[in-house]
């Protein structure tokens, strides 16, 4: 398989494609998809992008003057990813709390410990007690004056 070298003199986006077309139908371009690298998408202002298929990256490319410059253009991707990773980390991590926490109410749910229910019957005593006096007094509020409480 030959390789065919494309320049263009003028910067003709027209003149380039037409000499594809010529290498490929000479044989001297791969045919098959699994071989080809690079994808080239014309754009509005008369360049083109190139997007290298194996690792992403895409270059904005404008001729003038016989001259063709290329700039990559500007990846966010792997920041994104770094980003979207440590968010998946955090998420397992907070659901692995969320379990453990789940399963601690859970055994203390068992209800109350001895100690804790001698402690609430003795609260509760205590407020019996102190609703009886209460009552009491309030029945001698309504005797008269002089009369024994």
């Amino acid at each position: 398989m030959t390789r065919a070298r494309i320049q263009s003199a003028t910067g003709n986006t027209a003149g380039a494609i037409a000499a594809v077309a010529v290498a490929w139908l000479a044989g001297g371009l791969p045919v098959q998809a699994e071989e080809v690298r690079y994808t080239i998408q014309e754009t509005a202002d008369g360049g083109f992008l190139r997007l290298d298929q194996k690792t992403g990256g895409v270059l904005k490319c404008a001729g003038s003057s016989g001259t063709v410059v290329c700039t990559p253009v500007s990846d966010d991707s792997a920041a994104l990813r770094e980003e979207l990773a440590e968010l998946k980390d955090e998420n397992e991590a907070l659901k692995a709390r969320v379990a453990e926490l789940e399963k601690v109410a859970k055994s203390a749910d068992k209800g109350l410990t001895e100690p804790a229910k001698k402690q609430v019957e003795e609260i509760l005593g205590f407020f019996e007690d102190m609703v009886r006096r209460l009552m009491r007094f309030a029945q001698g509020l309504d005797k008269k004056p002089g009369e024994d409480i």
